[in-house]
């Protein structure tokens, strides 16, 4: 520690740069580990999506519902199927799109549990044509609520613009940023407009079990396969990758963010260590003379470059957890993620990470110190 206080400017600029790609790593692996829970929520909802095998712009024919409830009519295997189309709604005077989905009112609360919905909402639901279910991201982008009134603007054609009432704000993070409300009225809008079209996007089966999930993907591409509306089957995790995957390998972005922070900070750890050690050369020469062993020199120089990385990712690491756990980061609109809270396996991972990193980069002018020759040492700085 003493050493570290003879060059101060130096060790603080060493501790900095460890400490700005700690932080950056806490944030990236918060951010994968928030991905890796939604996945992980979406595969226990056993949801099935069903879309055109082509392309999911591509709508297929509302009848389609009741034929893929006819695989299964005593819904061992089959809980609900529920028919969603694209509406694209943004708030008027603004460029922000929210994932906005109408559904079938009957089993909307069926298929998607996960939303929460108590009795009495899914009566409001039931009641209400124009009644919304929201993710909880979205109600607090916009500061809505059970009760309130808002207005979407399409942004795919005939470009309506909807009225609706909110029922529902669904408190789970997967669901966060979307907004559901009934294909009824949307067909009925539709209608209003000149357009008969009762179509949709994707059907979203509820299966009761694993396996009922993946001999129902199969059943259901072949049902029908070699017709004009072919459909590819894919549970809901697989279905999400699609979209994330849309706008670039983000996790691998972020995981490949994360090794570089890794490298980084071990190859300044590194430069900083031979620089100290060159400069100590006779001072650690003057300690063998003295009578102190090669091994407590080894372990010296080993531990101050150990107490580096962990000064380093302590100021980098702790401020960032801190900030993300109080003020998590919000208002993000990448799927369904609205907000990444601060990830703690990835703030203990960080530590260890500097600990190896500290040992990595101190392992070689330790070594050299081990091997230093006491005259050696002398005759070179004298």
């Amino acid at each position: 520690m003493q050493n570290l206080r003879r060059n101060r400017v130096r060790s603080a600029l060493t501790a900095l740069a460890f400490a700005l790609p700690m932080a950056i790593f806490v944030v990236a692996i918060s951010f994968v580990v928030t991905l890796i829970e939604v996945g992980k929520a979406s595969q226990r909802e056993l949801r099935l999506a069903v879309h055109q095998k082509t392309t999911i712009v591509n709508p297929l024919p509302e009848g389609m519902r009741r034929k893929m409830e006819g695989l299964d009519p005593d819904r061992k295997r089959l809980r609900a199927v529920c028919g969603m189309r694209w509406f694209g709604g943004r708030v008027p005077n603004t460029q922000n799109t929210l994932t906005s989905l109408a559904a079938d009112g009957d089993t909307f609360p069926i298929v998607y549990s996960d939303a929460d919905m108590q009795e009495s909402e899914i009566a409001a639901w039931n009641k209400d044509r124009q009644a919304a279910v929201i993710g909880i991201g979205t109600a607090e982008n916009y500061g809505w609520k059970p009760g309130s009134r808002v207005t979407l603007e399409s942004t795919v054609p005939p470009y309506l613009s909807l009225e609706f009432h909110v029922v529902k704000v669904m408190p789970r993070p997967e669901r966060a940023n979307f907004f559901y409300f009934r294909r009824d009225y949307l067909t009925e809008a539709l209608k209003t407009s000149g357009i008969d079209d009762a179509r949709c996007n994707v059907f979203w089966v509820k299966c009761n079990s694993v396996d009922g999930l993946r001999t129902l993907q199969g059943e259901i591409d072949a049902l029908f396969a070699n017709s004009p509306d072919e459909t590819k089957s894919e549970d809901e995790n697989a279905f999400g990758a699609n979209f994330t995957q849309a706008a670039g390998n983000i996790p691998g972005l972020m995981q490949a963010m994360a090794i570089v922070v890794v490298v980084i900070i071990a190859m300044v750890a590194g430069n900083t260590m031979m620089m100290s050690f060159r400069e100590r050369t006779r001072e650690l020469g003057v300690f063998k003379a003295i009578g102190f062993q090669s091994g407590r020199i080894f372990t010296i120089v080993l531990s101050e470059s150990l107490m580096l990385a962990v000064l380093g990712a302590i100021f980098g690491v702790v401020p960032a957890a801190l900030l993300m756990w109080k003020f998590p980061l919000r208002g993000l609109n990448f799927g369904p993620i609205s907000s990444v809270n601060v990830s703690w396996p990835a703030v203990i991972g960080s530590f260890a990470i500097a600990i190896m990193v500290g040992l990595v980069a101190g392992v070689w002018p330790a070594y050299q110190a081990l091997r230093l020759r006491t005259v050696d040492a002398l005759r070179r700085v004298a």
